[in-house]
């Protein structure tokens, strides 16, 4: 068995998936919002039974390798690898052999060297915080127990020439040298000593989605350190600040269960939250939110609740946040925090956040309000500017109901009548010009590729709906297929897949027997129709067919019962006689003709 195929027999897609996906039970599949573009509509479905998914929307499909290596911008093979080695599958020896090259890479070897290396780090690290009374009593003092420093891995790295030897020594015992500490930023070196940038720091260890240590970010406690509050580990192929959070893989179950989240802006907000139940809790990597941040949270929620610190700076983050929302599939709406407050300090001094979300206030509303609320004491230059900053804001919406709503909003707040700014907005979208995005113009014209139906194939709807019906019988025991004489009338990339159905014991095999097109074409189509189940309903379809074609096979069945009556074929004038009179009673019959 290949490598392959021993994965995907090993692996269930709709498991896989689900890690990434929020995904709900529709007949015998499942469907959720697509993690590979912007939509409301639940059109990415996923078929356990043929283990392969298809997004109506985006037209992306296939198996969960090719699942796994689109989201995580990774090779068919290091998708596999990735697999093999977060399912902790054990590949037997007689496959192994057969598939050294594919397991051997060096940059899979660096990748899991890696992870190792940072989890041997964040076990050293928790245990010496435990041993470090003035690092405990700081933690202590902000509400956090040793309940929180075991549920996040909580650490702290010490300073100092004997703490690094000490360090060194122990993780040559895990196994890792000083030149990969040196290479991943743990270390570094001095004129005459090695040194670390996270000594004297809090270490808040960072996993990945899967829950993978990946890097740390550091915080100083002692007042009198001048140094940045925190310091991340440096950016590498597996540890990137603008799309890792922290608090994921602990946050994401309880994310998908209540379909929303809370995002804060620093670790130790994000452990206060947890602490005070909200488990649904995840942190930048003290930086600013990005839009890979915002479409990774969309795979699991719906709703995103921000609560960023009640000062200017904070406001000023969430107003930042409202140009990045266009293109996700994800509500945003703005918990207001007292002014003098963070969620931990609020938290602390049992403040009523349940109060706070309640009131809660969608992000457009809240940019309008800020924005907005300045409109009265600006010069005439600067309440341009103002209004066209709203109106640019409002016209990227594709809900024209809430649209309008926002529009009443900015005229009651900016005191400009309703009708002025729909004209002004309506002469920022015309020009025949693109309002993209990012609030930019330029004089092309959108394209669109639709390749929904298959109509670019000559592929009819009903052709489609009855090739769906064939493979999808093929792993089952009563198989549908169409008579030879009727093949011909089919489209002829329809004829070109029915041949290859031929030669194919089960589905998959035909499908992996595909090229690329092809097998994108046929995993949207054996996912877009109802199943038919009965061959009475199969044979229904066939004869709808035969009526649209009813001319040309009552012509072309003349011309054969002509030959084989020339021909003296008396077996062949009787199976010809005997197909078209089953044809043709079974189309009289369901009043077709």
């Amino acid at each position: 068995m290949p490598l392959f195929d021993f994965v995907k027999s090993n692996l269930s897609v709709l498991d896989v998936i689900s890690e990434y996906v929020r995904l709900k039970p529709a007949g015998s599949y499942w469907k959720g919002a697509c993690p590979f573009h912007s939509e409301k509509d639940a059109s990415f479905t996923v078929s356990p039974d043929k283990q392969i998914f298809y997004c109506f929307g985006c037209h992306s499909g296939g198996d969960l390798i090719a699942f796994i290596a689109k989201i995580e911008s990774l090779t068919q093979l290091e998708a596999l690898n990735f697999l093999i080695d977060r399912y902790n599958l054990e590949v037997p020896e007689h496959i192994k052999k057969t598939a050294s090259k594919q397991l051997s890479g060096q940059s899979k070897e660096n990748k899991r060297n890696f992870f190792e290396l940072c989890s041997a780090v964040a076990e050293y690290a928790n245990k010496n915080l435990l041993l470090n009374g003035v690092a405990l009593k700081y933690l202590n003092d902000r509400d956090i127990s040793e309940k929180e420093i075991k549920h996040f891995n909580v650490g702290y790295f010490s300073s100092g020439p004997r703490f690094i030897n000490s360090f060194v020594k122990k993780m040559a015992d895990r196994g890792v040298l000083v030149k990969d500490l040196l290479e991943v930023g743990v270390l570094m070196e001095g004129r005459s000593v090695l040194y670390s940038p996270f000594e004297e720091r809090i270490l808040f260890p960072i996993k990945d989605s899967v829950g993978r240590f990946c890097g740390f970010g550091g915080r100083i406690f002692n007042d009198s350190d001048q140094r940045a509050k925190y310091y991340n580990s440096k950016e590498s192929a597996w540890f990137s600040k603008g799309k890792l959070l922290f608090g994921l893989d602990l946050a994401k179950k309880e994310m998908q269960t209540k379909n929303f989240a809370f995002l804060v802006e620093g670790y130790t907000d994000c452990v206060a939250m947890t602490k005070y139940g909200h488990l649904n809790t995840i942190a930048t990597l003290g930086t600013a939110c990005t839009q890979d941040h915002l479409k990774l949270l969309a795979r699991y929620i719906n709703t995103l609740y921000v609560l960023y610190d009640g000062d200017s700076a904070g406001q000023k983050a969430i107003l930042r946040l409202t140009q990045l929302c266009w293109d996700v599939n994800l509500d945003l709406q703005i918990v207001k925090l007292p002014a003098k407050d963070d969620p931990a300090s609020f938290l602390a001094r049992n403040g009523d956040l349940d109060l706070l979300i309640k009131q809660s206030e969608d992000i457009f509303s809240f940019f309008i309000d800020s924005t907005g609320g300045q409109f009265a004491c600006c010069s005439l230059s600067e309440k341009m500017e103002l209004s066209q900053k709203v109106l640019l804001v409002i016209a990227k919406i594709d809900d024209a109901f809430k649209q309008e709503l926002l529009l009443q909003r900015a005229s009651q707040v900016m005191q400009i009548p309703m009708q002025t700014l729909q004209q002004q907005m309506v002469s920022l979208r015309g020009r025949d010009l693109n309002l993209h995005k990012d609030g930019s113009f330029d004089g092309k014209t959108d394209t669109v590729d639709v390749d929904a139906n298959g109509q670019q194939k000559g592929v009819s709807l009903l052709e489609e709906r009855i090739f769906s019906a064939i493979i999808n019988s093929m792993d089952r025991a009563e198989k549908f297929f169409i008579e030879d004489d009727l093949i011909s009338y089919f489209a002829e990339y329809v004829q070109f897949l029915l041949s290859k159905v031929k030669g194919s014991k089960d589905f998959n095999s035909f499908l992996d027997g595909l090229d690329g097109s092809d097998k994108d074409w046929v995993t949207s189509c054996s996912l877009k129709f109802e199943s038919v189940e009965s061959q009475d309903l199969f044979a229904q379809l066939i004869f709808h067919f035969c009526k649209q074609n009813w001319k040309k096979i009552v012509q072309d069945m003349k011309l054969k019962l002509f030959k084989a009556n020339h021909q003296a074929d008396e077996l062949e004038l009787q199976r010809l006689l005997s197909l078209f009179s089953k044809l043709k009673q079974g189309i009289q019959i369901r009043g077709l003709i």
